[in-house]
């Protein structure tokens, strides 16, 4: 399964962090795939795709997940 397929999969907190997991993995065995692979450039695409898309979602959760990404060890 690729990690465009396991994303459709995620129903749950423990998915959604078994996905962070694979991502990690992807960018670092497969950054050539990557547009975005700087965190600059990676926000950037968060920010487009965030604005583009009609889907709901969590959108409190997930800004909650980013914010404490950025001191959170």
């Amino acid at each position: 399964m690729d990690i465009y397929e396991k994303v459709e999969d995620i129903k749950t907190k423990n998915e959604f962090v078994d996905f962070l997991k694979v991502l990690k993995k992807d960018l670092a065995y497969k950054s050539e795939e990557w547009a975005n692979d700087n965190l600059e450039a990676f926000l950037e695409g968060l920010y487009g795709y965030s604005f583009d898309t009609k889907e709901e979602a969590s959108w409190k959760t997930f800004a909650k997940i980013l914010l404490a990404a950025k001191n959170y060890e």
